[in-house]
């Protein structure tokens, strides 16, 4: 009798189309609640495309294009036009003179009175059985305000599409002896509370090179401390909008490249970085907060681990000189008289320019924001919230909304190494029968308890109800107490 139900079990699990999570278009658009459902000879396609992320000008406009591939067919599916502010008038006039494909819907990349950061991709294609299995795809096609095309993008989003059959969707038989689990998901998951984190400790790092377009290395002293004050200025500027922030320090290091005698180099180095550092205190750059200021004379190791990446000619001799040889023995003496000069005129040219920089980090720290700013702050700079605001910011939505389970997917997007983030993720993905994505959240986390109940609800969407069992008996025995209740339900229904 079990296995019977097992098999009717996985019938439908499998036969559920549905997956969540994929990027497109350089990262920029993810698409999400991909369903494919067979009615008779047609095949509905439903899927959910968010493109907050989006980075189009005002007069461009990006095709979105979804396309079905298999070995020996394909499909192009009806496309969504995304356009640029300007650009969305000029088509909506257009449309009006009749002088557009008024058949391709047309959405804003950001509209601020109608907040649109998403739309609902639905069409009917006919069916073939080629389908089934098929890839699913997304073409992208840049186009320029002159409406030239500028660049396509291919990205596939699944590599096997599940069609679910209409007739499973309603056929009570099966239903009836099914477990019936669809409607225990939401409950059944376990979502993980974070440790509450009253004042967060972060930082902001930057560089300022000496060479290239910041043209540095032709100011005088004097000029440059301005420019790199500026720079700093604008960095804590971007730091102090965020609610309840403070600067608690501002570390700044200057590196340079070999030029000359190492001992006047590092006197060169101090001197300089005290002039810096009178320049910055004197402009208060960081306020009353700590300001260190200092510098490495010559930068051998970052000159060591670029050497290490480039093709200049004998590499692996100038590597061995670099390492055997100390910079007060001449070492630079020694790179210039390898091979007539040759390697050494490529470290001059192309390794030492790269080297010459200003590197800092503004560290600071952020109160605890409160559930309507963390709402704002998921819009505008959501790397400022941390885990547990994420956690406050999903709960102010109702429970399996797409608001919720957005945010929770965010989460873990931009805290991959953490586990209460992974683990909620995956929570989400078990909620939309995503197996495929959840393991990818739990795999690195399986032996935590915090993991234990999702791990049992995993395998048991995988239909390996045995070990869904042990995971869920080690969670309840953590103290989850919906791990006790998946178990009551599994006892009654065997």
């Amino acid at each position: 009798m079990r296995k019977v139900l097992y098999s009717l079990f996985l019938l439908l699990i499998l036969a559920v189309g549905t997956a969540f999570g994929q990027e497109a278009y350089k990262g920029q658009i993810f698409v999400t609640q991909q369903q494919f459902t067979r009615q008779g000879d047609m095949l509905h396609v439903n899927m959910h495309v968010d493109y907050a992320g989006i980075g189009l000008r005002s007069n461009e406009t990006l095709t979105v294009t979804p396309v079905l591939k298999s070995a020996s067919s394909n499909i192009t599916m009806s496309s969504v036009i995304i356009n640029g502010p300007v650009r969305y008038q000029n088509t909506k006039k257009s449309i009006k003179q009749k002088n557009y494909r008024i058949n391709v819907p047309v959405v804003l990349v950001k509209d601020n009175k109608k907040n649109l950061r998403s739309f609902t991709y639905k069409v009917n294609i006919p069916f073939e059985d080629w389908m089934e299995g098929s890839a699913l795809y997304i073409q992208t096609e840049e186009s320029d305000k002159n409406g030239k095309n500028k660049h396509m993008y291919e990205d596939k989003i699944l590599d096997a599409i599940q069609v679910t059959p209409a007739i499973l969707a309603s056929n009570s038989d099966v239903l009836k002896s099914s477990p019936k689990i669809d409607n225990n998901l939401l409950s059944w998951v376990n979502i993980i509370t974070p440790v509450v984190d009253k004042n967060k400790a972060l930082s902001l790092k930057g560089n300022v090179p000496f060479h290239g377009v910041s043209n540095l290395e032709n100011l005088s002293e004097e000029k440059q401390n301005a420019e790199i004050y500026y720079r700093l200025r604008d960095a804590v500027r971007s730091v102090l909008e965020g609610p309840g922030t403070t600067i608690t320090s501002v570390d700044v290091k200057g590196f340079t490249a070999p030029e000359g005698d190492y001992k006047k180099n590092e006197k060169r180095g101090a001197k300089r970085a005290l002039s810096l550092k009178n320049y910055l205190r004197q402009n208060r750059v960081s306020g009353k907060s700590p300001l260190e200021v200092s510098w490495v004379a010559e930068d051998w190791d970052s000159i060591t681990s670029l050497v290490n990446k480039s093709d200049m000619v004998l590499r692996d001799a100038a590597l061995d000189i670099i390492n055997s040889v100390d910079v007060v023995k001449g070492r630079e003496k020694v790179l210039m008289e390898l091979s007539g000069g040759t390697p050494y005129k490529y470290l001059a040219e192309k390794i030492f320019p790269q080297v010459c920089r200003i590197e800092f980090e503004i560290n600071y720290s952020q109160e605890t924001v409160d559930t309507s700013t963390g709402r704002l702050l998921l819009q505008t700079r959501p790397s400022s919230l941390n885990l547990n605001e994420f956690f406050a910011v999903a709960n102010s939505y109702p429970k399996g909304s797409k608001e919720y389970n957005d945010v929770f997917d965010l989460a873990a997007r931009l805290f991959p190494d953490s586990p209460e983030a992974n683990i909620n993720a995956a929570a989400i993905a078990l909620t939309k029968k995503d197996t495929k994505l959840a393991r990818k959240y739990l795999e690195r986390f399986t032996t935590l308890p915090i993991a234990y109940n999702n791990m049992g609800l995993l395998n048991l969407l995988e239909g390996n109800r045995d070990k869904a069992e042990v995971y869920f008996q080690m969670a309840a025995a953590a103290g989850v107490p919906q791990a006790k209740d998946v178990l009551s339900y599994l006892k009654n229904n065997k």
